[in-house]
């Protein structure tokens, strides 16, 4: 299991520093921005990870990448990973800054599971739903388990959420089941109109035989 003390000392001490600063969601929004690129970009960890690359040329890459787009806190903040040698832990920190803030905006994030997709608007009514129950501005990320017979799960942070929804969530598994079930309907009668429409036409080709 990973070390959580070391990075979250520091995304504590740059949250620490952002807040003084009134800058929370802009420091946020270039955290995650760094961490996009770090995770898209295996070339570029290899460099900054690299033992056996000075600190400088670090520091000039680093510059180069994300110099235009970033605040002089962050340059600053990833200038000073690089010095104590912490380059590992920028996209945890920045991770974990992330939740820090969202946390201090009253923001969390949850997984719902269901058993088929949802559309944009049955999610956008999920969301007001979920938000009035957990009396909470959520972040809500949507995946379809095949492995599902039906119903929904929710979870925060991979723990499954709390009892305070449990009658929701009944009220949630009954609505999605009546989706799923008018579903297969619609798909079953456009399977029976495709079959008469394909009777019509073998009719049709029999008589001009005739």
């Amino acid at each position: 299991m990973a070390n959580l003390v070391l990075p979250s000392k520091y995304a504590e001490a740059l949250f620490s520093l952002a807040k003084d600063a009134g800058k929370l969601a802009e420091i946020k929004n270039e955290l995650l921005s760094v961490k996009k690129v770090f995770d898209g970009n295996e070339r570029l960890k290899d460099i900054v990870y690299h033992p056996g690359i000075n600190k400088e040329e670090k520091k000039q890459i680093l510059t180069k990448v994300f110099g235009a787009g970033l605040s002089k806190i962050v340059m600053n903040f990833l200038m000073l990973l690089v010095d104590k040698k912490r380059e590992r832990l920028i996209p945890q920190i920045c991770s974990m800054f992330a939740e820090k803030a969202d946390a201090e905006a009253g923001i969390r994030k949850i997984t719902v599971e269901t058993a088929f997709p949802l559309d944009a608007a049955e999610k956008e009514k999920l969301k007001e739903r979920l938000e009035k129950a957990m009396k909470a501005k959520l972040v809500m990320d949507t995946r379809v388990n095949e492995g599902m017979l039906g119903g929904i799960i929710i979870k925060e942070r991979m723990r499954l959420i709390d009892a305070s929804v449990v009658q929701f969530l009944r009220s949630m598994k009954e609505d999605l089941r009546v989706m799923k079930v008018t579903a297969v309907k619609m798909q079953k009668s456009g399977k029976q109109t495709k079959k008469i429409n394909v009777k019509k036409s073998s009719n049709k080709q029999a008589k001009k035989k005739k």
